[in-house]
C-alpha cells in the first residue's frame, strides 16, 4: 500500500513541476470562536459556567442565565441575581443549586426558578456565630469562590475573632440544602443542617476549594485538607501548597508546590486513599487556570490562549489550541454541553463546535 501510495503521487508532483505558475494550496481557514448575541453590552462579563446535561448556566455581572440545548436549539433565558461582588469572586454553581455572598449573608438561588418566592435562602452567618467578622472568600479569577457540591452541601470559609490570640482566625461554615417542591410544583430551597468547623490550623490564607464526590478539598497557606460532608477535617499533604485540583479519567488530581523548596509537582489521589506525585513539573504550570470540561478531556487557559492537557506518568504535555476569535479576551470558564463548547470571557461569551476544539494553534514562523 505505501509503495502504491508513492507511485501514485510522484507523477502528480512531477505534472505540476512543468507548469509555468505554481497553484498555491490555501489552507482551510481556522473555524472561529464566535461571540454569543444573547450576550452584548453589559452582559458580556462572564465570572463562571456550569454544564449539566443539556443546558449550560452562566453567571454574569448582573444576571444569572440558562442556555437549553434540548432540541439542538438554543433557549436562552435571564434572571437578576443580588450578588454585588462578582468582579471580584467566581461564585460557584452546581445542576440544582448556585451560591453567593451579600454583605455578611449567605445566599443560596435555586438554577430553575431562581426569582421565585422560596427560591432562594439567606444565612446570617453571624446569628450561627457570634464571633463572625467576614467571608475568607477566594478572590481568584479561576478558582471558585468557595464550594458547591452536586449534593448541595456548601462549604464556605471566614474569618472569626480568636479570643485567645486576639486576631482573626480561620472557620468554615458547612451548609447541608435540599431541593424540594413548593405547592405549585416549584423548586424551593431547605436549609437542612449547619455546622461550624475549625481546623487545627487557623492562619492562612484560603488558595483554592473544590467538592469531589462527598468531599471538599482545601487548599491554604498551610497545606492542604479534605473536609468529609459530615464535617471531619483531615491533613491531606505536608508541606505542600495545591493551586487547583480536578477530575479526570475517574481520579483526582492535583497540582501543588513544596512551600519551602518551591519545587511543582502533579499529584495524584490512588486507590490506596493516599496522594503520589506522578511528575515533577515546572513553575509556569501554576500560570495556568484548568478547565476539566469533561471526564476524558482536560483543558487549560491563560488570558486568551487555551491548551489542551495531557497528564500522566513523569509526563505533563501542553498543547496550544487555535484560538482565533479570542484574541485579547480573558478567558475565565470553560465548558461543553453536548457538541458545543462554550468559553466565558470578562468581554462575551463564545462558542465553537466540539469537533472543531482540537485544533491546534500554528507556529508562527
Amino acid at each position: 500500500m505505501r509503495h502504491f501510495l508513492l507511485s501514485f503521487f510522484i507523477p502528480l508532483l512531477l505534472v505540476s513541476c512543468n507548469k509555468k505558475e505554481l497553484e498555491e494550496i490555501e489552507p482551510a481557514p481556522p473555524v472561529i470562536w464566535e461571540v454569543h448575541d444573547y450576550f452584548l453590552h453589559n452582559q458580556r462579563y462572564i465570572s463562571n459556567l456550569y454544564s449539566s446535561d443539556d443546558k449550560l448556566q452562566v453567571m454574569g455581572m448582573h444576571l444569572f442565565s440558562t442556555i437549553s440545548l434540548e432540541g439542538g436549539k438554543e433557549d436562552v433565558k435571564h434572571y437578576v441575581h443580588p450578588f454585588q461582588n462578582v468582579s471580584h469572586h467566581k461564585h460557584p454553581m452546581n445542576s440544582k443549586v448556585f451560591g453567593g455572598t451579600d454583605g455578611d449573608y449567605l445566599r443560596f438561588k435555586t438554577v430553575s426558578d431562581p426569582v421565585l418566592s422560596g427560591s432562594g435562602l439567606l444565612i446570617e452567618v453571624a446569628t450561627l456565630d457570634p464571633l463572625f467578622r467576614e467571608f475568607s472568600l477566594i478572590m481568584s479569577y479561576s478558582n471558585e469562590s468557595f464550594a458547591i457540591s452536586e449534593n448541595n452541601v456548601a462549604l464556605v470559609p471566614y474569618n472569626f475573632y480568636n479570643e485567645e490570640t486576639g486576631r482573626h482566625s480561620l472557620r468554615y461554615l458547612l451548609v447541608k440544602l435540599a431541593v424540594e417542591k413548593d405547592v405549585h410544583n416549584n423548586d424551593k430551597l431547605v436549609l437542612e443542617e449547619t455546622r461550624i468547623l475549625t481546623p487545627a490550623e487557623q492562619g492562612g490564607v484560603v488558595r483554592h476549594m473544590r467538592s469531589h464526590q462527598d468531599n471538599f478539598y482545601v487548599a491554604t497557606d498551610w497545606g492542604f485538607y479534605k473536609f468529609s460532608k459530615e464535617g471531619e477535617i483531615s491533613f491531606q499533604m505536608p508541606h505542600q501548597i495545591a493551586y487547583t485540583s480536578f477530575d479526570h479519567k475517574g481520579e483526582i488530581y492535583a497540582f501543588a508546590r513544596h512551600g519551602t523548596r518551591q519545587t511543582h509537582g502533579l499529584f495524584r489521589y490512588g486507590s490506596g486513599q493516599s496522594w503520589s506525585m506522578d511528575a515533577q513539573i515546572g513553575n509556569s504550570a501554576e500560570m495556568l487556570a484548568y478547565h476539566a470540561i469533561s471526564d476524558e478531556l482536560l483543558l487549560a487557559s491563560y488570558n486568551s490562549q487555551i491548551f489542551e492537557v495531557e497528564l500522566g506518568v513523569d509526563k505533563l504535555i501542553v498543547r496550544e489550541l487555535d484560538n482565533t476569535g479570542l484574541e485579547g479576551h480573558y478567558i475565565t470558564s470553560i465548558a461543553m454541553v453536548k457538541d458545543k463548547v462554550y468559553i466565558g470571557t470578562h468581554s462575551g461569551l463564545f462558542s465553537k463546535a466540539a469537533e472543531h476544539l482540537l485544533t491546534y494553534k500554528e507556529e508562527e514562523k
